[in-house]
């Protein structure tokens, strides 16, 4: 019996039911060796920050996607084994063996996977090319954009390929051997089960999940929190065992509860959509609470990872304006020539120059900086070189404290309400009031202030003086051309270019892994949320032609059809997105301090990441449902 023949006519006869499974595994896979081959790509890893950091993320993203992949083929492969339950009890009865139908089944999804892997890998080329040249252009990497492609990574994503085949056939054989020949063809009946709904596990699901939560936003107390206090291996450890619990009763027990709640008020059952959608909702829940609890533990890690991406990359370009305020800044004492030639680069770039006279002074009691932090070491400089220099580099304050006789700015990380007390430096009265930013480079344990300018002239006449060199303008942080230039003058300087292109270069190799664990994530749960509703939507095909026949208009068709796509649909999206934005919180918590949020801005630190998150969400998650909607329409014909 030719096993391949029987195989190809099979896979030729019903590709309207494979096409979207050999499309979403030939994507997968094409991420994958895409992956691969960044991982082994040195020219390019030892540019972004090290070969061996990019290897290590790669070979943890590998082995999560490998055991999310072999969820989707195992998952999948049943579907389709309860789609051909029919078929597949024709060839029982034929005479085959239980032995020749996995020699079937086995041929065609090495046909299936095979011919995706090989589109993957060809997929993969143009995209490892794509993003390498976006790469190279946003990060300035100076690489050629064509290397020589290694094997190994096409040697991996077959290793996998042959280990998902090798899965779905031990899989095939433990279904199919455990059944008689007569309940081969009755596979569709074969996991049915009684359901039972309990109170109790509906609503420990809640209180599991509001626990967590509870214990990650306790984070926000950081020195105070009980992660400090107990440690946080276990905490973590008890935190995720009441998410994955939570999640569990949640999609197991709480839907399933409340949706029985609606169907023993039979005033609900009087609706004509209701009547149909809530019975099957519940066996449908049943059925599929496997599918749904991965599906939202993935788009947790989905929101969480996108949200952490975006913060990073915030925090990189605040602290950078915060930390390094001008494009060029000279610490050093210049000669009349050094100034000239530092004058002409600016004009050159349409830059402005400016000289700050620092004064190193000393006050009569320490000053406080920070809630642990004291000084009474100052470094004092004019309001109008303050003001100026603000307005060049496009900065604002926190406040719109006026500098008087009286008044003064200091530097803090954070803002504290009222004065910040009076202090004497060289006889003058100062009465200090708190800015968010400082218009040089501060380093050291210092007080950085700005008085008036005949405060100033008194001050700095009874101190050393020194005088800093700044270079700003429109988009000259980002000018390489300004920082070589400079560089050649062999002066003392601090470049914001140069600064953020080390900042890049070395966070570049953890923000990419995210990135694409992130997409494979996306493109994973996209593929099969997509394939879960068209597979459901073929299961009820007869049934919405006899809604047809004995009344329903169209409306009523679609109301229902609706509802049960959002049934497959909002569960995993809504509890994903809760988990996600509350694992992001604790993220934040743990690694920004709330001083250093607010010093860079809570709006652009914690709202921007979550906004940009939830939209790219709900287009992506939107655009999915849509096709997976219009395709239901279509197949039901309504």
């Amino acid at each position: 019996m030719n096993y391949k023949v029987i195989a190809k006519n099979n896979i030729k006869n019903s590709f309207g039911l494979y096409k979207n499974y050999f499309v979403s595994l030939s994507i997968a896979l094409a991420l994958f060796n895409t992956l691969q081959i960044f991982a082994k790509d040195h020219v390019i890893a030892d540019s972004l920050s090290g070969s061996a950091k990019v290897e290590f993320m790669s070979y943890v993203t590998s082995v999560l996607f490998t055991l999310f992949t072999i969820f989707f083929i195992i998952y999948f492969n049943r579907f389709f084994l309860k789609q051909r339950a029919e078929e597949l009890g024709i060839y029982s009865m034929l005479g085959m063996s239980r032995k020749n139908i996995i020699s079937i089944l086995t041929a065609e999804n090495t046909i299936i996977i095979g011919t995706s892997c090989l589109a993957g890998m060809v997929l993969s080329i143009l995209l490892y090319s794509l993003i390498k040249a976006f790469l190279i252009a946003t990060l300035k990497l100076d690489i050629p954009y064509l290397t020589q492609l290694t094997i190994t990574p096409f040697i991996i994503t077959l290793v996998l390929s042959v280990f998902m085949i090798l899965i779905i056939f031990f899989d095939n054989q433990h279904l199919i051997k455990r059944l008689s020949l007569v309940n081969i063809s009755n596979l569709n009946q074969a996991s049915e089960k009684v359901i039972k709904i309990k109170s109790w596990t509906a609503y420990l699901g809640i209180l599991s999940l509001l626990v967590a939560y509870i214990l990650v936003l306790n984070t926000a107390k950081q020195s105070q929190s009980l992660w400090s206090k107990i440690g946080f291996a276990p905490l973590a450890l008890i935190t995720l065992v009441l998410v994955i619990l939570g999640t569990f009763l949640i999609i197991k027990s709480t839907l399933a509860y409340f949706i029985n709640r609606k169907i023993n008020n039979h005033h609900q059952l009087y609706r004509p959509t209701n009547n149909i959608f809530l019975p099957e909702s519940l066996f449908k829940l049943k059925t599929k609470s496997n599918l749904l609890i991965v599906l939202s533990l993935v788009i947790s890690a989905i929101i969480a990872l996108t949200g952490s991406f975006f913060l990073l990359i915030n925090y990189q370009t605040a602290s950078l304006i915060k930390t390094v305020p001008s494009a060029i800044e000279i610490d050093q004492k210049l000669s009349p020539y050094q100034t000239s030639q530092v004058k002409q680069i600016a004009r050159q770039y349409n830059g402005k120059y400016k000289a700050i006279e620092v004064a190193s002074a000393t006050s009569n009691r320490p000053i406080q900086l920070s809630k642990t932090t004291t000084t009474k070491k100052c470094k004092i400089i004019s309001e109008s070189n303050f003001m100026e220099l603000l307005q060049q580099q496009n900065n604002k304050l926190r406040n719109n404290i006026k500098a008087s006789r009286k008044t003064s700015y200091l530097f803090t990380l954070y803002p504290i309400r009222g004065s910040r007390g009076t202090v004497h430096i060289n006889g003058q009265r100062i009465n200090l009031k708190e800015a968010n930013i400082w218009p040089i480079y501060a380093k050291g344990n210092y007080a950085y202030i700005a008085v008036n300018d005949k405060q100033f002239k008194e001050i700095s006449s009874h101190s050393p003086n020194k005088t800093v060199y700044a270079i700003n303008g429109s988009n000259l942080r980002e000018n390489e051309e300004l920082y070589k230039k400079i560089k050649k003058l062999k002066v003392d300087f601090l470049s914001a270019y140069k600064t953020n292109k080390d900042v890049v270069s070395y966070n570049s190799a953890s923000l990419l892994m995210d990135a694409f664990i992130a997409v494979l994530f996306f493109v994973f749960v996209g593929c099969i949320l997509y394939f879960t509703i068209l597979m459901e939507t073929l299961n009820v095909t007869d049934e919405f032609k006899l809604l047809d026949n004995i009344g329903y208009n169209k409306m009523q068709q679609k109301k229902i059809a609706t509802a049960n796509n959002l049934l497959i649909f909002l569960p995993p999206i809504i509890m994903g997105s809760l988990n996600g934005l509350v694992a992001f919180l604790g993220f934040r918590y743990m690694f920004l301090t709330n001083d250093v949020i607010k010093f860079l801005g809570t709006l652009q630190m914690v709202a921007e990441p979550i906004i940009i998150t939830f939209l790219l969400l709900i287009v992506a998650y939107g655009v999915i449902y849509i096709f997976s909607y219009h395709k239901t329409k279509v197949l039901l014909e309504i």
